[in-house]
């Protein structure tokens, strides 16, 4: 008598498992304001892993209580506690629920560029922040929308944001309707629609690059951008480009990862796997690259400030592209038109089409014709295919 019953699982000081008839619910135990606090987790199977989370739930917790930084309906939005410590989720404003529903993205594991994007999508919503949930208004949501300059596309993808996070609302019975699904984007933005299927490619002239190479401040700079032209390398591929991946007998360029937000991954698709012909300015660039990082037998491309691999196409765009266009005197444009500069230079020279589309990653020239229509009508006298068949 007494003995308490053994669990399968060890489990930590704070964290229990209540038992009843139909499941194992995890608990974790705190102490906050001089109220003893048993919250369950609910949603959590019972397993090491989960465990091992609630343990950490649990520290994060009490050191937020130790810093005053506590607050009880962002960690636990339905527990009765609430009320006791004079917490009213009717109170909760729309950036709460944001910031929640991001908790619970990231939570999720979501990759490093979706959690950016709804980030972004969080800051876009500023106009709506410090409205209470229950004061949203279908009204209010048309009036925002209408505001926008922004591509209707972009809209929609922050409306959704909105609308997800604003689920967790219902849930709390805050709201019984989700007011985003009330509006309808392009009813109210009608004469953006035309911004968002209207890409511009816009890409560098024989002048516009000699005049950006010469204008480079560092020379890892005026390499990068070099390799970029003459590859049509996506940044993000750039930066997670190794020299591991470089054959210099057969002077090709193995791609097969990117980095976003300094998270190395696999490249979005099968054909974005490939092998990419090196010219010789691509070559050139590689051979002045390789008293940089060479040795370290890692990472072609650094920024020569940290002596680090750059952290994604961001980083590139703010701490090189943008000086160097200054500096050169050249409109801005943003760096992925170095890859629009490769294909229209090929496209220009006639070349197979079913090849660049392969040297760029792309399923086959169908989306060639999507993007750079108005550079093959040069070349269409009725005899397009003609083009598309010309062995480079």
């Amino acid at each position: 008598m007494g003995k308490k019953k053994q669990t399968k699982y060890p489990l930590p000081r704070g964290v229990t498992i209540r038992k009843n008839k139909i499941k194992e619910t995890l608990i974790i135990t705190f102490t906050y304001k001089g109220v003893l606090c048993r919250e369950p987790l609910s949603r959590l199977e019972i397993n090491s892993k989960n465990i091992k989370y609630a343990e950490r739930l649990l520290a994060e917790i009490q050191n937020n209580i130790e810093k005053n930084t506590f607050n009880y309906s962002k960690y636990f939005p339905n527990s009765k506690k609430l009320n006791l410590f004079g917490v009213n989720n009717r109170e909760k404003r729309v950036i709460d629920y944001l910031e929640e529903y991001l908790v619970i993205c990231e939570n999720r594991n979501l990759s490093p560029s979706t959690i950016l994007g709804y980030k972004k999508c969080k800051n876009a919503l500023s106009d709506l922040h410090k409205l209470h949930v229950s004061a949203l208004t279908p009204a209010i949501l048309k009036n925002w929308i209408q505001k926008q300059t922004t591509a209707l596309k972009t809209i929609r993808n922050q409306l959704s944001f909105l609308r997800s996070s604003l689920d967790e609302a219902i849930t709390d019975g805050v709201v019984s309707i989700n007011p985003v699904s009330l509006v309808s984007a392009s009813r109210y933005q009608s004469n953006n629609s035309d911004a968002e299927n209207s890409y511009i490619v816009d890409p560098l002239s024989p002048k516009e690059v000699s005049a950006l190479l010469a204008a480079t401040i560092y020379k890892q700079w005026k390499n990068l951008f070099q390799f970029a032209i003459n590859t049509g390398l996506r940044s993000s591929e750039l930066c997670a480009l190794r020299w591991s991946d470089i054959n210099f007998l057969e002077n090709t360029a193995h791609v097969q990862s990117a980095s976003v937000v300094g998270v190395i991954k696999k490249t979005k698709t099968k054909a974005g796997t490939r092998k990419v012909e090196l010219n010789s300015e691509a070559l050139s660039a590689l051979n002045d690259q390789k008293q940089f990082t060479f040795m370290k037998d890692g990472v072609i491309f650094e920024d020569p400030k940290t002596n680090k691999a750059w952290a994604g196409a961001d980083a590139i765009r703010k701490k090189a592209w943008i000086p160097t266009l200054k500096k050169a005197g050249i409109r801005y444009r943003n760096p992925y038109q170095t890859r629009h500069t490769f294909a229209t230079r090929h496209i220009s020279q006639g070349a197979n089409l079913f090849w660049l589309a392969g040297q760029m990653g792309h399923k086959g020239p169908e989306m060639l014709f999507r993007h750079y229509g108005g550079y093959l009508k040069e070349y269409d006298d009725g005899n397009v295919m003609n083009h598309v068949i010309i062995l480079r």
